[in-house]
């Protein structure tokens, strides 16, 4: 090779050199967006989110998205952490999608943040972090932090207030009893499928009792007269004596329904409950 040729291969090298070094010198972090948070299941065990990321590469050669971390925090405590393995080829110039699912459990929620308990909502925040390959580069990270409400649904509470003898004859007894419930959500909830087992006094007297749709109003107590009838030869004298002589009685509720709402994001569910306590008698 001519040492004129050999001169023009050296500054077509030394060109090609510095061309690649200005593109790295000039390049730009990929942009990422947050174009839409979707809260897309909620039930009383957990939160489902979905963040839907818009990611722009401005440079003149392609990137890949190789890692996404996650950190949920609330109240400043670390409720969750995460990571999802990527693989998303960015051409020079291209932007693409893509969806970040993240479900938050309200029983470690409660945990780390107590004031949930009194909340209908909370405060949280969420830190990603978006790790980019660059070839013949190295790596590059992105973060991206948003912050918002969770809300915080709670399931009721149930107790028998009273029990209120209606009829009695030689054979069976009619009460009325007084099922109290409150509802400490900011919706009206709703029982259907109810079927409930009842024991007073140390006796069983009702099992397995189905009963027909109730509703119960939002942020306070409800009422509901769920009435029986017992046969006095299954349940005993003992049952009639007790109920002319005392004032209350120790009680034991137990059973299952399903709860719908008017509140569209929340699921039905199937809650199990049991109460006990003392409830009045009136006669």
């Amino acid at each position: 090779m001519s040492i004129r040729n050999t001169l023009l291969a050296f500054l077509l090298i030394l060109f090609s050199s510095c061309t690649t070094i200005e593109s790295f010198i000039n390049l730009e972090k990929p942009k990422v967006t947050l174009e839409k948070v979707e809260l897309t299941g909620l039930d009383f065990d957990r939160a489902d989110l979905l963040y839907t990321l818009n990611i722009k590469n401005s440079n003149a050669m392609g990137i890949k998205l190789s890692s996404l971390e996650y950190a949920l925090k609330v109240e400043e405590g670390s409720l969750l952490q995460g990571q999802m393995d990527q693989g998303l080829e960015l051409p020079a110039g291209g932007q693409s999608t893509i969806e970040v699912p993240v479900s938050v459990g309200y029983k470690q929620l409660l945990e780390i943040a107590s004031s949930a308990k009194e909340k209908s909502e909370i405060a949280y925040s969420i830190d990603l972090g978006l790790g980019f390959t660059v070839p013949g580069f190295g790596s590059i990270k992105v973060p991206l932090s948003y912050s918002d409400n969770l809300p915080v649904p709670k399931l009721p509470e149930l107790k028998i207030a009273s029990l209120r003898v209606k009829k009695v004859s030689l054979t069976r007894i009619d009460i009325e009893l007084d099922l109290r419930v409150n509802n400490p959500n900011i919706f009206s909830l709703a029982f259907t499928s109810l079927s409930y087992d009842l024991n007073v006094a140390g006796r069983s007297w009702v099992q397995g009792n189905p009963v027909r749709d109730l509703s119960f109003p939002a942020g306070g107590d409800g009422s509901a007269i769920l009435p029986i009838s017992l046969n006095i030869v299954e349940v005993g004298r003992s049952v009639v004596d007790l109920l002319s002589g005392n004032k209350s009685l120790d009680y034991r509720f137990n059973g299952d329904t399903i709860i719908v709402s008017d509140y569209s994001l929340l699921k039905d569910y199937f809650f199990n409950f049991s109460s006990s306590g003392s409830a009045e008698i009136f006669r």
